[in-house]
């Protein structure tokens, strides 16, 4: 799959075939994808643990979905694997020198733009170790947010789904139940399986809201000869729900033993989304349509 293609085809999956196992292979592509992801100083802040549900504890599964908000309790029961996302503060406060000081025979710094040893290790190295651990914990959640994303697009591109599920019904146990050091931050879990449902592009908010030309608030106009470009190199695809979509989940509910019921909206609520100056969509999704919205 081309990288706009995995772009465009990543969604959020929260049903997956907890029948069907995820093979090894890919999992070691996903790592290796965050792996290679950008990091300030080469500082390789983020870590992870695999937790494959053929050779993990129950009993300690358990602690981690009482761990994890209620809307993510399904996802996480039914992948066959969990990663649980960290990041390592030793790699900032201790290991840092060594991490970036290797770009130096690497040839991926210059002194044309002032790089050296000692400047390094005597005025950047002092200066940086000076941030307050709350400062530092926030600019390595960069680090982990970018080799996060690598992570789901490589997920995609081996034909698996992927979901980012957060863990905030027991925040402080949260690290108590992985075993991590004092170090050692967890920051997510994400779900990885075969995808169960067929969803549809999720909806964004409008390019020129998004972004601005010189300065903020003139809006940057969309060039729709390049959204059509897109369109062929399949990013940018149909927006959910695609028809039938109701009835797919319905039966995905029932198979799993959920409530088949869906979300509550007004209907006039939901036209309202779709109008054309609305800050999202400024169309009406195809599946839509015969709901006379």
């Amino acid at each position: 799959m081309e990288l706009l293609e995995a772009i465009g085809t990543r969604r959020s999956i929260r049903f997956y075939k907890p029948w069907q196992e995820v093979e090894d292979w890919k999992i070691q592509r996903i790592l290796q994808a965050a792996r290679y992801a950008s990091c300030q100083g080469n500082c390789g802040s983020t870590e992870a643990i695999v937790i494959d549900k053929r050779t993990y504890p129950e009993d300690k599964f358990e602690q981690i979905i009482e761990c994890a908000s209620p809307f993510n309790e399904q996802p996480l029961r039914q992948a066959p694997i969990v990663i649980a996302w960290l990041i390592n503060m030793d790699a900032w406060y201790k290991e840092l020198v060594e991490s970036f000081s290797v770009l130096f025979p690497a040839r991926a710094v210059t002194a044309a733009y002032g790089w050296t040893y000692k400047i390094l290790t005597e005025s950047t190295y002092p200066r940086l170790m000076s941030f307050p651990k709350d400062r530092a914990e926030d600019l390595l959640r960069i680090e982990a947010g970018q080799a996060i994303a690598n992570a789901l697009l490589a997920a995609t591109e081996v034909g698996l789904g992927a979901c980012l599920l957060a863990t905030g019904r027991k925040p402080a146990e949260f690290p108590k139940v992985l075993g991590t050091p004092e170090n050692v931050v967890p920051i997510w879990l994400m779900s990885v399986g075969y995808a169960a449902e067929t969803p549809g592009q999720r909806p964004r908010k409008r390019f020129d809201k998004l972004f601005h030309y010189n300065e903020y608030g003139t809006p940057l106009k969309q060039d729709e000869e390049v959204k059509e470009q897109l369109r062929a190199e399949n990013m940018i695809q149909p927006m959910a729900p695609h028809p039938g979509r109701d009835e797919e989940l319905k039966h995905l509910c029932k198979m799993f033993g959920l409530n088949e019921g869906m979300p509550d909206m007004p209907k006039d609520k939901i036209k309202a989304l779709y109008e054309e100056d609305s800050i999202y969509y400024g169309e009406v999704p195809e599946g839509l349509e015969d709901k006379g919205v």
